[in-house]
């Protein structure tokens, strides 16, 4: 890859990145109101916040940084097998998309229907699950932010050339 077009591609992955991860603290924000506003008109509509966020912002963001990030990895020296900050940045990436659809995003929808009928609908363990959920993935890609910046762990046996791939001699 060019180096302008590698920079445009880390630009774009960048912020598509942090944009998720300023999301992920908004909705835990967004779910604290919620939690706290039992019974009054703003707990729907916080509730109706965290859908729209998680469709305008979290699906878009995350398949924005998926994206962007396999390009980067794919074409440029850091290869999506090669070395471990990237394996560990690729799980934790396809991780928090599949919790926060799975989990996330269906605990809000249920949660917006049950408090629009009735502002102090009592909705069980849903709420504080959906707070946790949004904790854990305000913390896996904070995660993933320092795994970027900070580059731990070195190489895989991948990334380590041919010479690492040999059998070893026998010992006769």
């Amino acid at each position: 890859m060019k180096p302008t077009a590698r920079r445009v591609w880390l630009v774009l992955h960048v912020s598509l990145s942090v944009g998720w991860l300023g999301g992920s603290y908004a909705m835990l924000v967004m779910g604290v109101v919620a939690l706290t506003s039992t019974g009054m008109p703003l707990r729907p509509a916080a509730y109706d916040m965290l859908h729209i966020s998680d469709t305008a912002i979290m699906i878009p963001g995350s398949l924005g940084a998926l994206v962007t990030g396999l390009v980067l990895a794919l074409y440029t020296k850091w290869r999506v097998l090669h070395h471990w900050w990237v394996v560990t940045k690729l799980v934790l990436t396809v991780f928090a998309m599949i919790s926060g659809y799975a989990y996330t995003a269906q605990g809000v929808k249920a949660a917006l229907a049950m408090t629009l009928a009735d502002p102090g609908a009592d909705i069980g363990s849903l709420e504080p699950g959906l707070l946790a959920g949004s904790v854990v993935m305000l913390v896996v890609l904070s995660l993933a932010t320092v795994l970027s910046v900070v580059k731990p762990w070195g190489r895989t046996r991948c990334g380590r050339g041919p010479s690492s791939r040999r059998p070893r001699a026998s010992a006769h």
